[in-house]
Order: structure tokens, then C-alpha cells, then sequence
């Protein structure tokens, strides 16, 4: 089993959109995956709810009411953090899990959050989970603004890898709105965001990309 957690204190970043993707790449590929709602909005667990009967299944589970208890067989689990995750919590979450992931937006705000958190992230990592990987995902940049070659400058300078782009996008908003991801929507016209995907998933896999 491969555990991946998505995390940022800061809200509207991001967070569940990759989170519920990631989830359908998996399940795509027939992976038996679970999503572990930890935030009090619950927004992955809506998600599911709308979910079609059609698509493959993904296992929910809603992480503030006690411990998960995924299927027998299931390869990849995928936790959803809230916004304000306080640094306990976060010294939980690090001993379970082999991937973390921080999506961060090219907003001056946003760096200025991420900027502690991402060396506050790296610190407990070393300290708490060895094994686990780190990086940063730029989200809902559009590669033609200034603020896009902000964040870039900013995470250069960060001692975490970056990992990939993700495009301001309204495929993402149609498929948070119907329950799929954009792996399993037409792919005339999801194409360019998968493309981007292509680097995270190799990077959370290892080079070990599912195609």
C-alpha cells in the first residue's frame, strides 16, 4: 500500500481537486484506492456522493471520525488535509504516509504561507518519516502571467523538489461538479491536462507511471 498526503494550511489551494483526481487515475487503471476526507468540509466526500454508479469504485472514508479501515488489497490511499492543519496533526499524518504533496498557488500570499510551512514540512519529514518524499505543485498558474515566474523563483528556492504545473483549468471545475476526475472525462478535451499529470505521477510512483 502506497499512502499519499495532500496538505497546505492555506484554503482554496488546491488541496481537494488533487487530491480527488488522484484518486481516478488510480481507479482507472483498476488500482483499488481509497480518499480519506480529513477536513471538516468534507468536499471529497461530496464528491463521492455525486460520483456515477458507472465509474470505478473509490473507497471513502471520512478521516474526523477515527481510524480508516481500508479493503483488504487496497494499493494506494490518499488523505485530503484541512486548511489550518495544526503541527500535531501534521507529525500524525507524516508517520503515515510515503508521499506528501503541497499544492501551492502564484499568489504573494500564498508563497509568503507555503514559504514556513514548506521548511516546517521538510524539518518534520526528516525528523518523522525518512522514507517519505516531498514536493510542491504549482496549481491554477497560467504559465504567461508574471505571477507564474514568481512562484517558480520561489520554489527554486526552496530545499523541496517541484514537481509539476497544473493549468488554470475549467475541466476541473466540471468534474468537481459531476464526481469524475479528468482521466475519466473525453480526452479531446481533458488532453493537456493529463499531459500535466504525467510528472506527478511518475514522481509519486517513482518513475513507475501506470499507462
Amino acid at each position: 500500500m502506497r499512502s499519499i498526503l495532500v496538505v497546505n494550511p492555506k484554503g482554496g489551494c488546491g488541496k481537494t481537486t488533487i487530491a480527488t483526481n488522484l484518486a481516478t487515475y488510480y481507479s482507472v487503471w483498476d488500482t483499488s484506492t481509497a480518499l480519506v476526507d480529513l477536513d471538516p468540509q468534507q468536499s471529497s466526500m461530496d464528491w463521492l456522493r455525486v460520483r456515477p454508479d458507472s465509474e470505478n469504485h473509490i473507497q471513502g472514508f471520512n478521516g474526523l471520525r477515527g481510524k480508516i479501515y481500508p479493503n483488504e488489497g487496497t494499493e494506494r490511499v490518499i488523505y485530503d488535509a484541512p486548511a489550518r492543519t495544526d503541527s500535531a496533526k501534521v507529525a500524525k499524518l507524516i508517520k503515515l504516509v510515503d508521499v506528501v504533496i503541497i499544492p501551492v498557488l502564484p499568489s504573494a500570499i500564498d508563497m509568503r504561507v507555503a514559504a514556513a510551512f514548506v521548511a516546517d514540512m521538510v524539518t518534520r519529514v526528516r525528523a518523522n518519516n525518512a522514507h517519505a518524499i516531498i514536493g510542491v505543485v504549482a496549481n491554477r498558474a497560467q504559465k504567461n502571467y508574471h505571477s507564474y515566474k514568481a512562484l517558480l523563483n520561489f520554489l527554486k528556492a526552496m530545499d523541496v523538489p517541484f514537481v509539476g504545473v497544473l493549468r488554470n483549468s475549467q475541466n476541473y471545475i466540471k468534474a468537481a461538479d459531476t464526481g469524475v476526475g479528468i482521466f475519466e472525462m473525453p480526452y479531446n478535451e481533458v488532453d493537456k491536462d493529463m499531459q500535466e499529470w504525467k510528472p506527478i505521477i511518475q514522481w509519486i510512483e517513482g518513475k513507475r507511471i501506470l499507462k
